[in-house]
């Protein structure tokens, strides 16, 4: 299958990676030895809500360990960081591929020669996607009881489909609203927690290979019909 380059109007909402690790140093210093080396290029400095609950209280909850405590903008790129891991999302607007994957690279970079991360256990890229439709009528999913199919009224549907090194968390639902608009939410999170052993030497095939299995999926979920619709070009 060639994949679009790109579709119009642009479906993404959020487009996020996520690098998950253990440190060398205190988990409380984190933040500040990855900041000093991103502050010039992220100059606005936030402390993200989860930072009210006590420490005791996060560390013991699975649910919160890879939270992001801060987080820091400029007005393409959002850095989230916690003590144990790292996001850069391409918000509020898709910047493309292509200048996406700049950034990534860039802060990684820095982030290595500063030699804080001691190994690192996962690397996801996600991507959200909206649609003012119901898209259960439009991708190829179905979902049937006793052989008949199901009316897709107000449904979610959550799945683990592997593919190859990666895995990718499928969830898509019909019953969202975005900005007081109702649609469906396509939302596909590409993950690998294998062959990371020398991450930073091979960061920019592992990474890149996880876009391309998102995509895949993405792409493969869609009917030609619905396709054709958002203008894709090649």
């Amino acid at each position: 299958m060639t994949l679009p380059k790109s579709i119009s109007p642009c479906p993404i909402l959020d487009a996020l990676f996520e690098i998950r690790f253990t440190s060398k140093i205190h988990p409380s210093a984190v933040f500040g030895m990855i900041y000093n080396v991103l502050q010039d290029d992220f100059p606005k400095v936030e402390n993200l809500p989860i930072l009210q609950l006590p420490e005791a209280v996060r560390a013991s909850d699975p649910n919160l360990k890879f939270k992001p405590l801060y987080r820091i903008s400029n007005e393409k790129f959002v850095t989230q960081i916690g003590q144990d891991v790292l996001t850069i999302s391409s918000f509020p607007e898709y910047s493309g591929w292509d200048e996406f994957s700049k950034q990534i690279f860039s802060i990684l970079d820095r982030i290595e020669k500063v030699g804080i991360i001691d190994s690192v256990i996962r690397v996801g890229i996600r991507y959200i996607n909206f649609f003012e439709n119901d898209v259960f009528k439009d991708i190829d999913l179905k979902i049937s009881i006793n052989s008949e199919d199901i009316t897709y009224k107000n449904t979610i549907i959550r799945t683990e489909i592997e593919q190859e090194a990666y895995k990718s968390s499928l969830q898509i639902a019909n019953n969202a609203n975005h900005n007081n608009r109702l649609g469906s939410i396509i939302d596909i999170d590409t993950f690998t927690e294998s062959n990371l052993k020398n991450f930073f030497l091979n960061k920019e095939e592992l990474i890149s290979g996880g876009h391309t299995k998102e995509k895949e999926l993405f792409f493969s979920l869609l009917k030609e019909d619905f396709l054709k619709k958002l203008n894709p070009t090649y």
